[in-house]
């Protein structure tokens, strides 16, 4: 076994294993990994199992060697068979070869496999739940083929029957699964704050990042903003992402006569500084188990307009960070974009308290919270 690593009193620190499919961008991922570079700090040490990152993660990676972090990488592409048959045997290998404590999983797939390792070998399972597959199915069920429903239900299912402690990646999610018959407790996403309260927005810009799918619900937003920009062509609503629907997203916005107002930016890698050109970010789901882009708006300094569900009304402080509104009701939405607009004092009071807002979700007050499920697990043995 490698040489124990202690903490600042002499204590062996909790080791935990944490997997990642590097290869695939979300927000599941990253949040992973910004509450493993919280957890550095703390009587943790992080061990990470994943794929060859993409660009998009390199950043990151990087700050985990840097915080000494132990990363095990697998040449094999995540959606390929192999990649989960190396994820089940490395995972064997590594708790056995570490001494790994705990093996915490936030991928659907990754609970099932790496879940499946750790119980053989006897050692606990944390299991973040970041939605609800049956769900998210339900809302676009033509994005998933048959053999991808039957193992997302199934490796959702095995995963939270094997998992020793659930939680939910906010206080909705914890609920949701209550339904289901689990117990979990509800701990936030962490984000990047030290990277996104470095900016100060001060645009005029109408923000708003998603993936372009039915859940994400753009075309209400767009037709609200068709409200405002036909009568104040100052101003651009600006929509960073990209999936099925975004030849259906360009219609529209051509059908309302506002395409010269909307520029559709594809997947960025830079979302600050389209943050940073905002006066007010708009995230319209109709599903939302957390909303990490609302929290690193805050961070950013811009006030936010989120719909009534799941995770984003524990974001949203009503009428101090932000508004929220229903869903379906693009006419409500817009009234609240053009409040926002007009009245620059309300701007300028909401931003503080967006960045003062958005410190919970930093990687440092998160990981905290994940410190008392670790203790607590281990306690149980």
């Amino acid at each position: 076994m490698d040489r124990d690593e202690k903490d600042d009193l002499g204590m062996r620190k909790i080791r935990v294993l944490f997997t990642a499919s590097g290869s695939h961008i979300g927000g599941a991922t990253m949040a992973m990994l910004h509450l493993m570079l919280g957890l550095t700090s703390l009587s943790i040490e992080p061990i990470l199992l994943s794929t060859i990152p993409r660009r998009e993660y390199l950043r990151l990676y990087q700050r985990l060697r840097e915080k000494n972090v132990r990363i095990v990488l697998s040449k094999f592409y995540f959606k390929s068979l192999s990649y989960w048959v190396w994820l089940f045997f490395s995972s064997l290998r590594v708790i056995k070869k570490y001494g790994i404590d705990i093996v915490h999983c936030h991928g659907t797939k990754e609970a099932l496999v790496a879940g499946l390792a750790a119980k053989l070998l006897k050692r606990k399972l944390v299991y973040t739940v970041e939605g609800d597959p049956n769900l998210e199915i339900s809302i676009s069920p033509h994005s998933y083929g048959l053999l991808d429903k039957l193992l997302l239900k199934l490796s959702w299912n095995i995963g939270l029957r094997l998992a020793d402690k659930i939680v939910g990646c906010s206080n909705w999610m914890a609920e949701h699964l209550k339904k289901y018959g689990f117990r979990a407790v509800g701990i936030p996403n962490p984000i990047d704050y030290e990277k996104f309260s470095s900016i100060t927005a001060h645009g005029l810009n109408i923000v708003s990042i998603a993936r372009f799918e039915k859940a994400k619900n753009i075309e209400t937003l767009i037709i609200a903003a068709s409200k405002i920009l036909k009568k104040k062509p100052d101003i651009k609503l600006v929509i960073v992402g990209g999936g099925s629907q975004e030849k259906e997203l360009v219609a529209l916005a051509e059908k309302l006569s506002i395409s010269d107002n909307v520029e559709f930016q594809g997947f960025r890698p830079d979302v600050e500084k389209i943050l940073e050109d905002g006066a007010v970010f708009v995230l319209p789901s109709i599903y939302e188990p957390f909303g990490m882009v609302a929290a690193e708006a805050l961070a950013s300094g811009l006030p936010i307009i989120v719909s009534r569900v799941g995770g984003l009304r524990e974001i949203v402080r009503e009428g101090l960070n932000g508004f929220s509104f229903n869903p379906r009701d693009w006419h409500e939405l817009s009234e609240k974009m053009l409040l926002l607009l007009e009245d620059q004092k309300l701007r300028e009071e909401m931003k503080n308290k967006a960045k003062e807002s958005a410190k919970d979700f930093s990687p440092e007050n998160v990981a905290l919270k994940y410190l008392r499920v670790y203790l607590d697990v281990m306690c149980k043995n």
